[in-house]
């Protein structure tokens, strides 16, 4: 009895798991629609995403899709000096306080929509953070970093998102 209750525990947790990686990965561009950034002018969409969490699940989401009418372009870096100039979003996986903060002070002055689903990340100036509440998924936006940066996010998805403010 033992075991099948651990092997039906043990597939439930993979499945939400799956569940929540999938949903992460297709809010990247869900969001984006809701998103205008100051320079519209390069032929692609490019999403970045650093230290890839998601496998190959973005190329089966984004393959031939479009977002704002240009063709998604996917580019994976391990290094944030890789980042391409014409990054649109930054995808930042799990990463330490210290780390963290680094990446967003080398970004701070780009137009570029910040998302991760890092503890206090909407806190610690990343732009939105993705999380899930009561086995909801949930956003966080900086709304203050987001003007900074030169982003307009529509009120459609700030009414659905919880709006923070930097820690001091």
């Amino acid at each position: 009895m033992r075991i099948i209750f651990l092997l039906f525990f043990l597939t439930t947790f993979l499945f939400s798991y799956q569940t929540e990686e999938k949903l992460k990965a297709v809010v990247i561009g869900k969001v984006a629609k809701y998103v205008s950034w100051k320079d519209e002018s390069s032929s692609n969409f490019v999403i970045t995403v650093l230290d890839n969490p998601f496998g190959n699940m973005l190329e089966n989401i984004y393959n031939n899709k479009k977002i704002h009418t240009k063709n998604i372009k996917l580019v994976y870096i391990n290094n944030i000096t890789d980042l391409p100039a014409d990054t649109k979003i930054l995808y930042i996986p799990k990463k330490d306080s210290y780390e963290l903060s680094m990446i967003l002070q080398d970004i701070s002055d780009k137009s570029i929509l910040t998302i991760s689903d890092i503890r206090g990340f909407a806190q610690k100036k990343g732009i939105l953070q993705i999380y899930f509440f009561a086995r909801k998924l949930r956003f966080k936006i900086n709304l203050e970093v987001a003007k900074k940066n030169k982003l307009y996010i529509r009120s459609v998805l700030l009414h659905i998102a919880k709006i923070v403010k930097d820690e001091s």
